[in-house]
């Protein structure tokens, strides 16, 4: 799995003043700290309707999700990877940074390289792996995954990737850029890692 990414941006994101009120009420949290919409929702904001309906589920999965939020990161970055999102990768870098992760931790739950990361985390970016290539899980992965993880979580696995996968075929497709600078450069792709039970 890897994205086709345009190098320009193919929708320009719609200016502040012409949006809703009821849609800036919604992005209100999604500004940086210039206080700029983040460019993905002002991009998404040509369908204002759509946009505020979907941050409602995004709310959940970012804010609301039962999985800890180290692993939730860590799937994210794995997704954005394999998509080749950049602008995925770069934000949730930041924010997998503020939850107390390592570069060193993050590059390797991108690369594939998971030998030293915690079981739970390992489950986790197996099934991540899993649900992007066949869209689902076999009965060993699923026996892993209720081992470690509530009924509730294993839902959370399925909308974290349901959601976030959305997000990178936004970002690839209408090539949302990057608001400056990566804050890591993003990893080249690396072949599956076969996880053993």
């Amino acid at each position: 799995m890897s994205g086709v990414v345009p190098e320009k941006a193919r929708l320009q994101p719609v200016d502040e003043g012409e949006l809703h009120e009821k849609t800036l009420t919604s992005l209100a949290p999604y500004r940086d700290q210039d206080g700029r919409i983040y460019t993905i929702w002002a991009t998404l904001a040509h369908h204002q309707e759509a946009l505020r309906r979907f941050i409602l589920f995004g709310n959940h999965v970012l804010g609301k999700n039962t999985l800890p939020l180290s692993s939730r990161e860590l799937m994210i970055l794995r997704i954005a990877v394999r998509a080749r999102a950049a602008y995925e990768w770069d934000q949730h870098v930041r924010i997998a940074r503020r939850a107390g992760l390592t570069d060193d931790t993050i590059l390797a739950a991108a690369t594939g390289d998971w030998d030293g990361l915690e079981e739970l985390d390992r489950v986790l970016l197996s099934a991540t792996d899993s649900l992007l290539d066949r869209q689902g899980v076999d009965d060993e992965l699923w026996d892993r995954l209720t081992a470690h993880l509530s009924t509730e979580q294993v839902i959370d696995v399925l909308y974290t990737v349901g959601q976030y996968l959305t997000i990178a075929t936004v970002i690839n497709t209408l090539g949302v850029q990057v608001e400056g600078d990566l804050a890591l450069p993003l990893p080249e792709p690396t072949e599956k890692k076969e996880e053993a039970a």
